[in-house]
């Protein structure tokens, strides 16, 4: 962004200014606030996974005895984080981003003129049966152990973009949905809703 404001001496166009506006309160809000949402159906659908969370998150309690939680608390969640990167993969919350070409690519064969705009799809690379075993399937566990057939490759799990465009709030998701997880499974308990008769 200081570059970008450097060469137009400050200035951002009205496009632009638009343009951070929606990326922030989008990508800051609706995108934690549905991880959340689907994190709640994807551990329902999988009581294991939700037996595992909770006793986590009763022994943290155990430790804190009623004591604000801290960044080492947070620190200390594997499983909670193996669940939330879980969550991420299988919803896809957001399927991909565009990006300009800033010179000619050549892919596989392909050249991608400069000034091209290209999708790079999260959503293909997240379900791709070669990077993840049974890829539709939730399975936390698959992020537990490093050198499991099931564990992804380096590069292939990118919900929040990567390399010098990473998103700046994936630390601040992370924690927001560390924290709402350790409040909803140690405050309350939960059942599947029964048919709905409509």
């Amino acid at each position: 962004l200081g570059a970008l404001l450097e060469e137009r001496e400050g200035r951002l166009s009205d496009e632009e200014i638009v343009d951070y506006l929606v990326a922030l309160l989008v990508g800051g809000y609706e995108t934690t606030s549905t991880t959340m949402t689907l994190a709640v159906k994807f551990l329902t659908d999988t009581p294991l996974a939700l037996a595992q969370l909770k006793k986590e998150h009763d022994e943290i309690m155990a430790r804190k005895q009623n004591e604000a939680l801290q960044w080492s608390d947070y620190k200390s969640m594997p499983f909670t984080q193996c669940v939330i990167n879980e969550t991420l993969r299988v919803a896809n919350i957001v399927s991909g981003v565009f990006r300009r070409a800033i010179k000619d690519v050549n892919i596989k064969g392909y050249t991608i003129p400069k000034g091209w705009k290209v999708f790079a799809s999260f959503r293909a690379v997240h379900m791709d049966q070669h990077h993840y075993k049974e890829a539709r399937t939730f399975n936390p566990w698959r992020w537990q152990q490093e050198a499991s057939p099931t564990t992804p490759a380096e590069n292939v799990f990118t919900p929040f973009g990567g390399g010098p465009r990473l998103c700046p709030g994936y630390e601040l998701a992370g924690v927001e949905i560390s924290i709402f997880l350790h409040h909803l499974v140690t405050m309350f308990s939960w059942v599947p809703a029964g048919e709905d008769r409509l």
